[in-house]
């Protein structure tokens, strides 16, 4: 079977799963969230390992639960859990028997604030009433996705970054292009909750900010020299691939919508 054949059969399985856990948001979303950012941050912290560092990969599984547990259910205690989760992972790798860094807990600790904290953002995102903001934002990324792919291979002749071979100039304006189309797409359905400001705006900013969070894992694995993050999605990668973009755009469009709207 082929990759793109692969891709395709993933996409037609996986895309209903996840946007009716979108739809349907609390608990469904929450659990949701929950086992993808473990997925997440297992990838990430196994990725370095190639470098000979060791994060603590289960320890940061465990703390970014409750990390993301304490912020679903009590909102009230999340310094005081970041301040803890800070202190025990500095703590078990100092008290580690073997493979004992002191790169191992910034890598962890890194892992949760770039992986976990824009999990919680969508789940907060998800509380703003009228609309569904996640969906919107998904839909975006998607859309940016599968236009610079399709632009770079047909049109692309300027590499983008020597990070990522495949990627082009070409492409990326395509993807850009076609994001904010999408954006206003939504806008002419929602004009009373989303404006035409708002959709130029998040439009752009998912646009550009999207492409940069994939260079950036794209970055991550040329640095750890892995192809994928790791290979449990057939013609895919990881799962961190997948969700390279949405973790890195997540705390933009929270900012935006909460605090500058």
């Amino acid at each position: 079977m082929s990759n793109i054949v692969k891709r395709v059969l993933i996409g037609v399985i996986g895309i209903p799963i996840i946007l009716f856990l979108i739809f349907k948001g609390g608990l469904y979303f929450f659990v949701f969230t929950l086992i993808v950012q473990s997925v997440c941050l297992f990838e990430f912290n196994k990725m370095f390992e190639k470098r000979k560092y060791y994060p603590l990969k289960i320890f940061a599984m465990l703390c970014s639960l409750i990390f993301l547990c304490v912020s679903y259910f009590l909102e009230s205690y999340i310094t005081l859990c970041v301040l803890s989760i800070i202190i025990l992972t500095v703590s078990v790798e100092v008290f580690r028997k073997g493979k004992r860094n002191p790169v191992n807990p910034v890598i962890s600790i890194f892992s949760m604030l770039y992986i976990t904290v824009p999990f919680i953002l969508l789940n907060e995102l998800l509380l703003i009433n009228n609309f569904n903001i996640v969906f919107y934002v998904v839909v975006l990324i998607w859309s940016c996705d599968t236009f610079a792919y399709f632009g770079g291979k047909y049109f692309g002749k300027h590499l983008l970054s020597s990070i990522s071979p495949k990627k082009t100039w070409e492409g990326s304006v395509i993807g850009f292009i076609f994001t904010n189309i999408a954006s206003l797409i939504f806008h002419f359905y929602f004009p009373e909750v989303l404006t035409l400001e708002d959709a130029l705006i998040v439009g752009s900013a998912v646009g550009i900010f999207g492409q940069i969070g994939d260079l950036f894992e794209s970055m991550l694995k040329r640095y750890n020299e892995v192809k994928d993050s790791s290979n449990i999605i057939p013609g895919h990668g990881g799962v961190l691939d997948r969700f390279d973009s949405l973790i890195f755009v997540s705390p933009i469009v929270f900012v935006y919508f909460n605090y500058l709207k």
